[in-house]
């Protein structure tokens, strides 16, 4: 008896190896399985052979967040994506973006786009009319020239119409007019031309309308970075940083003032506004989060002792459509540490700021009262970036309390004997310490 109850116990594990086993297999073969493609990819890539001719291959735009070979978005407003392939042929118009239209069970070319260049620079897909459905606006690179190509495309009733057309050095999607309706905002750069030239298509009377020209600062040469924002009293405008001269950044301010296109930065004979030139590295922002954008004001401070590196603090003032300015924060930026803080307003004209390295793995940043050139600063803040395997550790001795953690670095901070160091509680010093991120297009902060 005890034999066969030991029998069927093994023949029942047996059986459950055995299922399990093919579970597991199953299982397996699914997970490495190839995904399979839908009906549609297939009808797509054979209407896409269909237009291939020898020589041609695939050339997605270089720039910007559209940057695939294959693009879906519903060009004629009827909720059903058009496929767009960006192809590169031989002969006079190599550059070649062909439109499918998907019914039931193939795609059909219903247009194709052809021009001159050396590739597809960016494109943007955006509402230009106000109708149910995208306008294409496309960007090539042209061989012989440094500026570029700039259409704008509709589809409707299966056929391409170019709305407007010009050379551009950057071009931005933004509603400068505050209609609710995009417009193109165009910059063009030319070496023979004493000032650079705005330029603001918009759509008026059926059609895509060039608004008078205005134009940048004079001398403002490289385009750095472009962002779109507020002024203050909330104005919409786009934010022009270029190089200026020698190690010098410039910022222009565009935005429609008694609806004409209007460069709110420049002032004098010159054509220059000194209030936005700079010769400190950093870019206008929304520093304070309220969706105003902020520019810098760098002010440089008094040294600590004799011989070392001027610091700086920035002031960051926003500006009104008829450009008055207004003073929204300060701060002290450590751009190699990657961090800043926001300041106390009576800080400002009276610290100094020094730098040092404690031993190895902590360095510091030292905020002092400043007390003039004979006197010794009183310490009022030091903030520390701690590494190593004991770092949090470091973090919470010798006085010092944790601020924040990033990657395989500590923050840490601890106060002085400052008057100033007592009015602050550890809650105020956290909130004072902020990091600063990376522009994803320049790699600039």
């Amino acid at each position: 008896m005890r034999w066969n109850k030991i029998s069927t116990v093994l023949v029942v594990c047996i059986l459950l190896t055995l299922v399990l086993s093919a579970c597991s297999a199953n299982v397996s073969d699914d997970l490495y399985a190839l995904p399979k493609q839908s009906e549609a990819y297939y009808d797509l890539q054979y209407a896409i052979d269909q237009v291939m001719t020898p020589g041609a291959s695939y050339a997605g735009p270089l720039t910007g967040s559209n940057q695939q070979s294959v693009q879906l978005v519903d060009l004629d407003g009827d909720s059903d994506d058009e496929a767009v392939v960006f192809l590169k042929t031989m002969g006079e118009l190599p550059l070649k973006a062909y439109v499918f239209d998907r019914t039931e069970d193939s795609y059909t070319n219903i247009a194709v786009i052809e021009g001159e260049g050396s590739g597809f620079d960016a494109v943007e897909y955006v509402q230009l009319d106000g109708t149910p459905g995208y306008e294409i606006l496309l960007g090539r690179r042209l061989s012989d020239q440094i500026l570029r190509s700039l259409t704008a495309y509709s589809c409707r009733n299966g056929e391409m119409t170019a709305l407007m057309t010009c050379t551009y050095s950057e071009f931005k999607v933004v509603d400068l007019d505050a209609d609710e309706r995009k417009d193109v905002f165009v910059l063009r750069l030319e070496a023979e031309e004493r000032a650079g030239i705005a330029e603001l298509y918009r759509w008026h009377d059926d059609r895509m309308e060039r608004e008078q020209e205005a134009s940048m600062s004079v001398g403002a040469k490289q385009i750095k970075r472009i962002i779109t924002g507020c002024l203050e009293g909330g104005a919409p405008a786009v934010f022009v940083a270029s190089t200026y001269e020698e190690d010098t950044i410039i910022t222009d301010i565009f935005a429609v003032r008694e609806d004409a296109l209007r460069n709110i930065a420049t002032g004098g004979e010159l054509g220059v506004s000194a209030q936005t030139v700079r010769s400190y590295n950093v870019y206008a922002s929304d520093i304070d989060a309220d969706g105003v954008i902020e520019l810098p004001l760098p002010l440089a401070l008094p040294s600590h002792a004799a011989g070392e590196e001027t610091q700086w603090i920035i002031e960051w003032y926003s500006l009104t459509i008829d450009g008055r300015a207004k003073i929204k924060m300060t701060t002290y930026h450590n751009y190699p540490a990657g961090w800043y803080l926001t300041l106390p307003e009576h800080w400002c004209d009276q610290i100094t700021v020094s730098r040092q390295t404690l031993q190895d793995g902590i360095s510091a940043v030292k905020i002092s009262q400043w007390r003039g050139y004979d006197e010794e600063p009183d310490e009022i803040v030091t903030i520390y970036a701690i590494t190593g395997e004991k770092r949090a550790q470091l973090a919470s001795e010798a006085g010092r309390s944790l601020l924040a953690e990033k990657g395989e670095v500590a923050y840490a901070a601890s106060l002085g004997s400052s008057k100033w160091a007592e009015e602050l509680t550890q809650e105020e010093l956290n909130a004072m310490f902020h990091f600063i991120y990376m522009d994803w297009n320049s790699g600039e902060t």
